[in-house]
């Protein structure tokens, strides 16, 4: 799985997920650019991978705004000429409610992040690909709630839904055109978002630590980067609207 000199385009890459998928492409040789809203923890990671002599961009961007998320691509392959691969992992948790306290408020903010602004990064992205003699990937981070329900947040599980009815069927549109298109589930993955989900819990989430999971702990953001840099590589280049379930056995029962 070598990205020498590869492009590559990581939303959410501030922190958890799409930070330990962007240092880990830049490992392997790729150009990043990281994308995200928080510009001082993209800064932060900028400086990493720049630290170990890989180049990096960063992108203040929101991702709900169709504009900014096209400019964002743009600025990409302005940078560095095109777009090899693209992993769509921002997102936001929702919140630990039942469907009837769960607000307008709560839904369009969920579906705005979640849903809408992977909408708008695949039409960016892939119009870009479509442009490109050797097409291109795109990983999109959906969630074990995308598989099954979620007794914590019914918006947030269909959101996750939905990415996969996205990746599913923009996966089978454009196969032809050399354009891949495929999705991870994580569940119970280390990272800030999860610490937010279980101070969500009144005591605590029941699997706090991953204790309830059946590997007896989370995933951690590097596995699930293990997975995206192999959806990402030439070696799963059959691999069309797949879904590779990566969360510690959390759907397997």
């Amino acid at each position: 799985m070598n990205f020498q000199n590869k492009t590559i385009f990581v939303t959410g890459a501030a922190s958890g997920i799409g930070k330990a998928t962007a240092l880990e492409f830049s490992a392997r040789g790729a150009k990043v650019a990281v994308v995200d809203r928080n510009s001082e923890l993209l800064a932060e990671v900028v400086d990493q991978i720049e630290e170990t002599g890989a180049e990096a961009l960063a992108l203040h961007c929101d991702l709900t705004q169709g504009d900014e998320v096209f400019a964002a691509v743009q600025a990409t392959v302005s940078r560095w000429g095109g777009l090899d691969c693209a992993v769509n992992a921002a997102g936001v948790e929702g919140a630990t409610k039942k469907l009837l306290d769960e607000d307008d408020a709560l839904f369009d903010l969920t579906m705005d992040v979640n849903l809408r602004a992977v909408w708008y990064c695949m039409r960016s992205q892939i119009e870009q690909m479509l442009k490109q003699a050797e097409g291109g990937s795109i990983v999109n981070v959906s969630s074990g709630a995308g598989l099954v329900g979620s007794a914590r947040s019914a918006v947030y599980s269909a959101s996750k839904h939905a990415v996969l009815g996205l990746t599913r069927s923009a996966g089978l549109q454009y196969a032809r055109n050399g354009v891949r298109i495929n999705a991870v589930c994580p569940s119970g993955v280390q990272t800030p978002m999860a610490d937010r989900i279980v101070d969500s819990f009144e005591g605590g989430a029941p699997s706090k630590g991953g204790a309830g999971y059946p590997l007896g702990r989370y995933s951690t953001p590097e596995e699930i980067a293990s997975g995206i840099m192999w959806l990402s590589s030439a070696g799963a280049a059959s691999a069309i609207g797949s879904v590779l379930t990566i969360d510690a056995g959390f759907t397997a029962g």
